[in-house]
Order: structure tokens, then C-alpha cells, then sequence
């Protein structure tokens, strides 16, 4: 009985491993397993989501909060040279475009809350301010940080991410992380005639 035992065993083994190294055969990744939300696509409606307030940890956004006007989605961490760069593009659209027309929600990236709030408190940025917490892999990551891969298989997450919602809640454009794309030029496109007084 044990050596029957001990045989089954060998083979319960050896159709695991076999079953294990087809995983990459496939294309499947482990993360794969979980459902994934789809993400924000140009022309579509903004996938739903609620993140915290940077600052009020207790307290939601969501996208009912920018209701009747465009808002702009900044991703960003302190850690992204990039992200900083696009500080002084963030300050020119606060003062071409009034708070009623074009809402600005910086979503941080950065590992732990402090760091984003203690660069906040050295360096101004326009709009109000949220925390993804479960970072690039997290669920407001899948849906706003995804950028085209190599291949339909190839998940890439990046930042700076910059998503522009419009008034009907679907997307107006989106720019990621080495686009040559100009925030400016993209507001200006879609908000032109918008422009506060």
C-alpha cells in the first residue's frame, strides 16, 4: 500500500510540474489569474474608481466629485523625474483654465503617504490630491498606468500618466510615460472656448 501510495504521490507531483511549466508556454502569468479591470481608453467612459484623499486618508474620490466638468488625472511620485517635470505644465492649465471648467486630481504613486505629502509642502501643485495605495499593480493602476506593450501579452505600467476626462465622463486623451504629446496642446484641444475669464 505505501509503495502504491508513494507512486501517486510521484504522479500528482509530475502533472503539477508539467502543468506548471505550460504556464509560460501559453502566455499566462500568474497575475493573469485575477481579473483585471480594463483600462482607461480613449473615447470610452472612464472605468470606475474610488481612491483616497491624500491628505484626509478617511475620505474617497471618485469620479461623481469632477460632475459637469473635465478633470485631469495626474499620476505621479516623487521618485519620477519625469512626473516633476510636468510640475510648471500643471501650474500654466491651473491659470489658463478656472477650477469650474478643468478639476486637476494628482494621484500619488510613491511608496508611503509622507513622502508625497512632505514634497508637497516644499513644492506647489495645482489640484486636489489622492493616494493610490496599492501602487502600479494596484486596482487604480490597472485602470490608469497600463501603457501599450511590446506585445498584446507584455503588461507595462508607467508614469507620468496624464488621463483628461471630459464633462460626459469619457476619456479625451491620454498621455503616457514617453509620449511626446504636450499637456498643454491636449487641453487646449479640448477645452478650447472654455478658457476662464
Amino acid at each position: 500500500m505505501y509503495v502504491l501510495s508513494r507512486q501517486l504521490c510521484h504522479l500528482k507531483a509530475s502533472v503539477l510540474i508539467l502543468a506548471l511549466s505550460a504556464v509560460p508556454l501559453l502566455g499566462l502569468a500568474a497575475w493573469d489569474a485575477r481579473a483585471q479591470p480594463e483600462p482607461a481608453k480613449v473615447g470610452e467612459e472612464v472605468p470606475s474608481f474610488e481612491i483616497e484623499s491624500l491628505r484626509d486618508s478617511g475620505r474617497a474620490v471618485t469620479p461623481s466629485d469632477f460632475e459637469g466638468r473635465y478633470v485631469l488625472l495626474n499620476l505621479w511620485a516623487t521618485w519620477c523625474a519625469p512626473c516633476i517635470e510636468k510640475i510648471p505644465d500643471l501650474q500654466e492649465a491651473r491659470q489658463r483654465y478656472s477650477e469650474e471648467k478643468l478639476a486637476i486630481l494628482n494621484v500619488s504613486f510613491d511608496r508611503s503617504r509622507s513622502k508625497a505629502t512632505a514634497f508637497l509642502e516644499k513644492r506647489e501643485m495645482p489640484g486636489s490630491h489622492a493616494y493610490a495605495s496599492g501602487g502600479l499593480m494596484g486596482e487604480f493602476g490597472d485602470k490608469f498606468a497600463r501603457m501599450p506593450g511590446a506585445s498584446a501579452s507584455m503588461e507595462v505600467r508607467g508614469l507620468p500618466n496624464l488621463t483628461l476626462v471630459g464633462p460626459e465622463r469619457k476619456v479625451a486623451g491620454i498621455i503616457t510615460a514617453g509620449d511626446s504629446a504636450d499637456l498643454l496642446e491636449m487641453l487646449s484641444e479640448h477645452l478650447s472656448g472654455r478658457q476662464s475669464g
